[in-house]
This record gives structure tokens, sequence and C-alpha cells, in this order.
């Protein structure tokens, strides 16, 4: 039986502060990971003139591994960040987990 699922939001980097300020507060979530991505589309009309130079946008990538139970708590919680800049994401279960050692 799966219990836990892996978010994965993309956001756009001027919202990563209070994304990060968001998920340390959820005493639910153990952690999660940050990183930075490069971000192509066939939509450029959003990109700036440096972007559509460059041909791709540059975001922030968080993996947030939670309880299933607590999917809709940690979405609420995103959601207030990200109204006004929105974010993709989606959810996959987690398998297995563990630590190599």
């Amino acid at each position: 039986m799966i219990t836990e699922q892996l978010l994965v939001l993309i956001a756009q980097n001027d919202i990563k502060d209070d994304i990060v300020d968001t998920l340390i507060e959820l005493d639910f979530l153990s952690g999660f990971s940050l990183g930075n991505i490069c971000g192509f589309s066939r939509e450029h009309s959003h990109f700036n003139i440096k972007e559509q130079v460059e041909g791709y946008r540059e975001f922030c990538k968080f993996e947030i591994m939670h309880p299933l139970e607590q999917q809709q708590a940690l979405l609420s919680a995103l959601a207030v960040v990200c109204k006004n800049n929105p974010c993709r994401y989606w959810i996959t279960p987690i398998v297995h987990s563990g630590t190599l050692c």
C-alpha cells in the first residue's frame, strides 16, 4: 500500500524563498530538496528577450516527499504562495524508499 508521495513543484525563482518558508513551517514534512533547472517551452511569448535568445527560462524545482493523507494540506499551503505566480506541479506515488549505507 502506498503511504508516501512525491510532489514536484516548478516555481519562478522570485518566490523561492516564500516557498521555502512555507515548507519549513509544515510539521508533517521531514525535509525537501531544491534545485535550479532550465525550463524549455514552445510558448516563447512568456519569455523575456534574454530567455528567448537563450531558449530557456530559469526556474527552481522542489521535490517534497509527504504522507498521502497530507496531500491536500500541502497543496493548500503552497497555493497561498503561488496564487500570484502560478507554479506547475505533479505528484507521483513512492513505491519504496530507504537509506543505503
